[in-house]
């Protein structure tokens, strides 16, 4: 169940963007910290072979608040107002699983390691666009089943949540957390 008043196009989501302020501005903050670790990540990466402990637990946090909130703005997933707190429960849920796991000190090589890091990513890139133009369409009939019936389509919900889960995947791997290549697969 949601809100029919949701439904109402752009309308919903704009509102939805004045009452996600406040999780932006801690976005913004983390971003801070995440330009902290573009300039200094690659040294323990490259003389350790691993993230230290706090650096993969802010990175996973940054990840987890940005993809909570894109599923409540942007997405209008139904769940409620995201929490603020770490590791609040929210129907939007993400969890990177890179304790004990291990990088190769290649991906340290200044501004190479992560270069070609992205490089391999390029074909995801490219299946991530093309469903990031099939959400934007979908999303554009997506209120009309709200506003008249007050639910949210499973078959919306299911493709939004796997696409979000797939963008997921992919930022953690361009994070540089210690996690296996993303599969090609929205399950």
């Amino acid at each position: 169940q949601i809100n029919r008043l949701w439904g109402i196009p752009f309308i919903g989501v704009f509102v939805r963007m004045i009452l996600a302020i406040p999780h932006f501005i801690v976005l913004g903050i983390m971003v801070i910290g995440l330009y902290v670790y573009f300039a200094l990540g690659w040294i323990p990466i490259l003389l350790m072979g691993r993230q230290p402990s706090f650096v993969a637990r802010f990175l996973t946090e940054y990840l987890h608040r940005a993809y909570r909130i894109a599923g409540y703005v942007f997405f209008l997933l139904p769940g409620g107002y995201p929490p603020f707190g770490v590791g609040d429960p929210n129907p939007v849920d993400l969890r990177v699983a890179w304790e004990g796991r291990t990088l190769s000190r290649f991906w340290g090589v200044l501004l190479l390691g992560p270069l070609v890091r992205y490089v391999i990513l390029i074909p995801h890139l490219i299946v991530l666009g093309v469903l990031a133009i099939v959400a934007f369409i979908s999303f554009i009939v997506l209120w009309i089943p709200i506003l008249v019936t007050g639910k949210y389509p499973n078959a919306f919900a299911s493709f939004y949540t796997s696409f979000l889960r797939y963008g997921a995947r992919i930022a953690a791997y361009m994070l540089l957390l210690p996690v296996p290549y993303p599969p090609f697969s929205l399950s």
